[in-house]
């Protein structure tokens, strides 16, 4: 992490991660003005640049553009850790654009995903995955899969693809020339996805971790 930071930096940082365990998003820079009771943006915006600097935060030019740069160092809310949730991916046809939305963050545990780095969240659409679950959480409709990228890919596990800029969540098999990409489904309807042995690049991680989705 960066340099120390001054009581009032360390209040700014301390209201962005409160603003985003409680609404899923950062703070606008009226929000933050208002919170640090704060004459104008500019002062607020200067706090910001010295987080930046130092390694806490980055930015960027779209509203609530402000990010959290995780650390091992972090002492408020270790035991918590957000997960972007960038949109949905089909247990069935690859039908849902796997354009990143960034619609929300997952708040969770961190002794659920231990050390796993370079996650992130989908929203499971479709039936294709139903008989299959991970830690005896069924892949449904509307659940939550948790997606480590960059993770170690072998037969038989979970992955998410993108096949045509949509993606899907398969069961993964390798034969000698070919990658199979089936499903679990009692809709017979679902049918596997096979695919030449060279387009292994379009996998884009491993699903560690089924959640359900209370609001469904």
């Amino acid at each position: 992490m960066g340099d120390v930071l001054t009581e009032k930096q360390e209040l700014v940082l301390k209201i962005i991660r409160n603003w985003y365990l409680e609404n899923g998003e950062a703070p606008s820079l009226s929000e933050l003005q208002e919170s640090l009771s704060i004459s104008t943006k500019r002062g607020v915006v200067n706090h910001l640049i010295a987080l930046e600097k130092k390694g806490y935060i980055f930015r960027t030019s779209k509203p609530r553009g402000i990010h959290m740069v995780d650390s091992d160092d972090e002492v408020v809310y270790d035991y918590l850790v957000g997960i972007p949730v960038l949109g949905y991916a089909n247990a069935g046809t690859p039908l849902v654009s796997a354009e990143e939305e960034n619609i929300g963050v997952l708040k969770i545990d961190r002794s659920l995903v231990g050390k796993k780095k370079n996650l992130f969240s989908l929203i499971v659409k479709g039936d294709s995955m139903n008989l299959a679950s991970i830690e005896d959480k069924c892949i449904e409709e509307g659940n939550y899969v948790i997606v480590q990228k960059d993770s170690e890919i072998n037969d038989g596990d979970i992955v998410v693809a993108i096949i045509e800029n949509s993606a899907t969540v398969k069961r993964i098999k390798k034969a000698k020339d070919m990658i199979v990409l089936y499903p679990q489904s009692s809709n017979p309807e679902n049918q596997p996805i096979f695919l030449d042995k060279d387009t292994e690049s379009i996998i884009n991680g491993k699903v560690i971790k089924v959640l359900e989705n209370p609001s469904i």
